[in-house]
């Protein structure tokens, strides 16, 4: 009888233990140094978020937070080596719409799963995208744009980043919906793609703003239509896809913020305060949208309903234009 008290009585320690470990490890989180990856080269617009973000959270958990580029692959090395690190906080991933919609519908194989391996924290900010005409395009709109493709005797070229990238999966979907031949024309970069569309080489690409530069104000690259859903107030020129006659078009990059899987929901709480105070800041509102990105921070059920649209949105469209990557 004593025996069995005992150990009744241990058991009920073990168990408040349990269930007490996740509020004591929020109470002192974090401890140590917190690692923020960012799963593509320095520089580009995820690199340039994550480190915004990653200042604001530094203040915020009164911890230094390092952005570790870790590129390669699409973005999956980066975002594989998040699945499996501990989920307990100190380790944190700027995820993408490549990352966590597009390549689980394009890739054969991949090693993460993007809802099961990942707590989903806060959508941080969406980038929309242009559709952008060279020198070899005569339509001044996106009407004149869908005529002159089917006028023609050979496909529109579309140049894009590489094969089943957001760029890719872009063109395919506005083609099928508008009715026009497509000819999709990969590079290795976004950067050498837009060379070529300026350059005369190929007709179009779909590309944000940021993205497109100072570029999309010369002869040589013409926006024709954006996917926001009003008009941006830094390109109050450039006329939305709705007021095209394509309100269903919808293609944006978005941004958000991720742990690996099971996070507790004390830490999942602390980060997505952090997260949403970040980038509501003025500072940052102000640098985003001054390169054509709008803040778009929100609860974590907000971001897990979200992410299970795109990936079925994403998944439907590969699948339609037989995209996938062995």
């Amino acid at each position: 009888m004593i025996v069995r008290c005992l150990r009744a009585a241990l058991g009920a320690v073990v168990l408040v233990a349990g269930l007490s470990a996740p509020v004591l490890a929020a109470d002192d989180y974090p401890n140590r140094p917190v690692h923020l990856v960012v799963p593509y080269p320095p520089g580009g617009s995820a690199d340039l978020i994550g480190r915004m973000l990653a200042e604001k959270l530094s203040r915020g958990l009164g911890q230094t937070v390092v952005v570790e580029n870790k590129g390669g692959a699409s973005g999956t090395i980066g975002t594989e080596s998040v699945a499996r690190a501990q989920p307990d906080g100190y380790t944190l991933l700027i995820g993408i719409s490549d990352t966590h919609a597009i390549n689980p519908a394009v890739f054969a194989r991949l090693n993460y799963n993007p809802q099961r391996d990942f707590t989903p924290i806060s959508l941080l900010a969406v980038q929309p995208f242009a559709l952008a005409v060279g020198p070899t395009v005569k339509a001044k709109t996106l009407a004149g744009f869908v005529e002159e493709a089917k006028s023609r005797a050979t496909p529109m070229s579309f140049a894009s980043n590489g094969v089943g990238g957001l760029q890719h999966l872009a063109m395919e979907s506005f083609a099928a919906l508008a009715g026009i031949k497509a000819l999709h024309v990969p590079y290795k970069g976004a950067a050498p793609a837009l060379t070529d569309v300026m350059g005369g080489h190929v007709d179009a690409t779909f590309i944000s703003l940021q993205g497109a530069g100072g570029n999309i104000k010369t002869d040589q690259l013409r926006a024709l239509a954006i996917t926001a859903p009003k008009r941006l107030a830094n390109a109050p020129d450039i006329p939305t896809f709705a007021e095209s006659g394509y309100a269903t078009f919808t293609v944006d990059q978005w941004y958000g913020f991720f742990a690996p899987g099971k996070l507790p929901p004390a830490l999942v709480a602390k980060l997505n305060g952090l997260a949403k105070e970040a980038m509501t800041s003025q500072d940052i509102v102000d640098k985003l949208v001054a390169v054509g990105t709008q803040p778009s921070p929100g609860t974590p059920e907000q971001f897990a309903d979200f992410l299970q649209k795109e990936i079925a949105k994403w998944a439907d469209v590969a699948k339609k234009n037989n995209v996938k990557i062995q």
